[in-house]
C-alpha cells in the first residue's frame, strides 16, 4: 500500500533572528487528511514555523513543503494552497460578511464565474448565512471568529493553518 501523500513536509527547518536561534531543526510531516497542532511554551517556534510555511520567513536552513511544492519556489505562489486563519484577523469592520468573503475569493485567484457560489458555500459551512449581509464590525466575537474560518476555506485550499484558532 502507497504511503498518504505528505501535505505537509518538513526537513531540517531551522530560523534565526541574529543570535536568537527561533526554531532548532525541525522534522514533520502532514498526510492528507491529518490533523496536527503545535504544541509548545511561549517562544518553542510555533509561530516562526506557520510563517515558514506561509512564506512570510525565510528559513535559515532547511526545506519545507506545501503538497510537495517548496514554500520557496518562485514558479508557484504554494500560498494558494494554504487556507490561513491568523490570531488575530484584520478584517475591516464596516465591510459586510459576503463582500468580504467575496474579495478574499478573488485574491485567492477563483475565477469571477465560481467567486459567488464559493462565497455561498463558505457562508453554508461556517452558519454565517444569517449575517452574510451585515458588517463584520456589528458581529460578536464568535461570528468574527467564523468569519475568519470561512476566508479561510472559501478558495477550498487543501491545506489549512489555523492560528489559536480557538482564542475567539
Amino acid at each position: 500500500m502507497q504511503a498518504p501523500r505528505s501535505m505537509i513536509r518538513v526537513s531540517g527547518l531551522a530560523r534565526r533572528y541574529g543570535e536568537v536561534q527561533a526554531l532548532g531543526g525541525i522534522d514533520f510531516s502532514v498526510a492528507r487528511g491529518e490533523v496536527v497542532g503545535f504544541l509548545g511554551p511561549n517562544g518553542a517556534g510555533k509561530t516562526t514555523t506557520l510563517r515558514i510555511l506561509l512564506g512570510l520567513v525565510a528559513p535559515s536552513a532547511g526545506r519545507a513543503f506545501i503538497d510537495e511544492h517548496p514554500v520557496d519556489d518562485p514558479r508557484r505562489d504554494v500560498r494558494a494552497l494554504i487556507g490561513y486563519l491568523p490570531e488575530t484577523s484584520p478584517i475591516p469592520g464596516e465591510v459586510s460578511v459576503r463582500r468580504h468573503l467575496a474579495f478574499v475569493a478573488r485574491i485567492q485567484g477563483l475565477p469571477r464565474g465560481r467567486r459567488r457560489a464559493a462565497v455561498d458555500a463558505a457562508l453554508g459551512r461556517c452558519g454565517l448565512e444569517p449575517v452574510a449581509d451585515r458588517p463584520v464590525g456589528q458581529l460578536s466575537k464568535g461570528y468574527r471568529q467564523r468569519v475568519g474560518i470561512a476566508q479561510a476555506i472559501v478558495h477550498e485550499p487543501p491545506v489549512l493553518i489555523l492560528d489559536e484558532p480557538t482564542s475567539g
